[in-house]
């Protein structure tokens, strides 16, 4: 800004107005930078709460995973024990029907006989595949623990 010059140097009045207007606009200046310093510490408290709720949520998560593959390893257990029980109950009854079939071999036919026996071979069968490949849950377990795992570590490296 270009001052009148006076008798002893620049206007006193024209200096004094521009460093009241140099002032206001400072404080203004001023105010307006605290309000945005404000504003910034209140959107940081507000981010910063987000980001520990979204951790609880990814613990709370994690620990779900962990139970339910731990509650998919019992239930695979749980079922390979009730096949395994229910083919010795099978067994049992075979060689419970074949002494049977035995001590009453001269009233039973020998062709019902030998169709009896090849039936109660045929479930024998059929059972052993059912619990060998058709209801093998480990394939299920083990493809969720990678999941689980694989999971893990992508949480663990953010």
């Amino acid at each position: 800004m270009n001052f009148s010059i006076s008798r002893k140097g620049y206007d006193k009045n024209q200096v004094q107005e521009y460093i009241k207007s140099q002032s206001d606009k400072y404080e203004k200046t001023i105010l307006g930078l605290r309000d945005r310093v404000e504003g910034l510490i209140r959107e940081n408290q507000e981010l910063v709460k987000k980001v520990e709720s979204l951790k609880k949520e990814q613990d709370n998560i994690n620990l779900a995973l962990t139970q339910a593959i731990d509650k998919a390893k019992n239930i695979e257990y749980s079922s390979k024990v009730k096949f395994a029980l229910e083919g010795e109950r099978l067994k049992i009854f075979s060689s419970k029907w074949e002494s049977y079939c035995k001590a009453n071999i001269n009233v039973i036919d020998k062709s019902q006989r030998d169709g009896v026996r090849g039936r109660l071979r045929e479930f024998e069968d059929e059972l052993v595949n059912l619990m060998s490949k058709e209801l093998n849950i480990g394939d299920y377990v083990n493809e969720a623990d990678q999941d689980f795992f694989t999971e893990s570590k992508r949480l663990n490296r953010k």
